[in-house]
């Protein structure tokens, strides 16, 4: 499955690529103008030391008489005026007046004004009395030189800034969606047997609508459930009393009718009626797992209530001396509802005892808040125990059971936070099955 970004790093990712770029371009267009400037600053200095030394030149012409040694003369006065640069002048007339060392390596343009090549910086003036003409080159590595600096000292702070940018960006990113962070984990503590409202103090206006819709479904969903615990609980206890009724008209018909048929008939009939008095009871434990608070506010001792159910097991004809109770001396106090703690020992002897095979089933209830129910029997296989939880899901050999017994266990340690477990075969043995639930 392709692994997506977090909300923090796609603002991360795009605010820092938003912010380099838009760094990027304010230093172009700064450089671009620190060019443009530069460039300015380096013309007028070429054209004013042109015009520094056009004066010189003409002034020098008409002090020297009109001779042919005059043409290559290079006055060490306009070599110091010159600095780098290398001019030539010229005459329409006498042709070339003057020029500096280097200049005879240069082309110099004819046009007047500013103009380049690859490597110089031209610009040629022309006195406006006399016909002198005066070309002056500056090199263009200064320049460039000049213009590296100054890209280099616009570009190199954008490696230390761009990461302190985009960890501040992510900074402020976590710090804002700190509260999304407190509904994700309000949320993750949410399910069937939690429902209740999200938090809304505190959240951002952009936050709280997704929040209030929240709340509004898990109202919604927890009316839904709760709506199915009462439809279950109220059918099952509106059977209850035509069900007893049933089963003793069934019992009377056995006991009036003279006929073996009649007879065998109605034992059925009362047999039937009896498995749903069973259905009927598991489903009203289920509504009271699943709807009821199975946690108190103060502690009591489960004692007695495993001693009760223990005999009353044992005073029915299926258990009979089987049970064999273990309790600790001193209290076993808990603050989980004694009707659940009942709930969940009676349906783990009623498995037991059907699928003991008539051997002894040890109840031990031990101070550490543990409750252990064991039984011989055939190894159960980690499948089946999984599928043991689901609701009407029945082992081998289960015969009249319901297939709710230990789902309904498996709901009341959800709900109330208690662990339930299955183990097959028995600790230091090769058969049997224990079922622990600590609460």
């Amino acid at each position: 499955m392709r692994r997506t970004l977090s909300l923090t790093a796609r603002i991360g990712i795009f605010t820092g690529a938003l912010v380099t770029v838009l760094w990027l371009v304010a230093s172009i267009i700064t450089v671009g103008k620190l060019f443009h400037e530069v460039d300015e600053v380096f013309d007028r200095d070429l054209k004013a030391t042109a015009e520094r030394l056009l004066p010189i030149i003409i002034h020098s012409r008409e002090d020297k008489e009109d001779d042919d040694d005059y043409e290559g003369k290079d006055l060490r006065r306009m070599q110091a005026e010159a600095d780098d640069t290398v001019f030539v002048a010229t005459s329409d007339r006498h042709g070339l007046l003057l020029r500096s060392g280097e200049a005879a390596d240069v082309d110099f343009p004819t046009a007047e004004g500013f103009s380049r090549d690859d490597t110089w910086r031209f610009y040629v003036d022309r006195a406006r009395r006399g016909d002198v003409t005066i070309a002056v080159a500056r090199p263009l590595d200064a320049r460039r030189a000049l213009y590296r600096r100054a890209l280099m000292a616009s570009l190199l702070p954008l490696l230390a800034v761009v990461p302190l940018v985009i960890f501040g960006i992510w900074f402020a990113v976590r710090r804002g969606l700190r509260p999304l962070d407190g509904v994700r984990d309000e949320l993750a503590k949410r399910g069937p047997m939690n429902l209740s409202p999200l938090p809304m103090s505190g959240l951002p206006s952009e936050l709280a609508p997704v929040v209030a819709s929240a709340n509004t479904l898990m109202q919604r969903i927890e009316a839904g459930f709760e709506a199915e615990r009462n439809f279950a609980a109220n059918a099952a206890h509106e059977m209850r009393t035509p069900v007893a009724g049933a089963i003793a008209q069934a019992q009377r018909l056995q006991v009036e009718s003279r006929d073996p048929s009649v007879r065998t008939r109605a034992a059925e009939i009362e047999e039937t009626l009896k498995r749903l008095n069973r259905y009927t009871n598991k489903l009203m434990q289920m509504a009271r797992a699943e709807g009821a608070r199975l946690r108190l506010s103060e502690q009591m001792d489960l004692r007695p209530v495993a001693q009760m159910i223990a005999e009353d097991f044992t005073r029915s004809e299926k258990a009979g001396d089987r049970i064999v109770l273990d309790l600790p001396h001193g209290p076993v106090n808990s603050d989980l509802d004694p009707d659940a703690f009942g709930i969940v020992l009676r349906n783990l002897l009623e498995n037991a005892l059907r699928h003991g095979g008539g051997d002894k089933v040890h109840v031990r209830l031990s101070d550490c808040k543990e409750l252990c129910v064991s039984n011989a029997g055939a190894n159960l296989p980690p499948e089946q125990i999984t599928r043991l939880t689901q609701r009407f899901s029945r082992g081998d050999g289960a015969g009249d059971g319901t297939g709710l017994g230990l789902s309904i266990v498996s709901i009341i340690a959800e709900r109330s936070g208690a662990q339930f477990q299955i183990t097959s075969p028995l600790p230091d043995d090769t058969d049997g099955v224990m079922v622990t639930f600590r609460f």
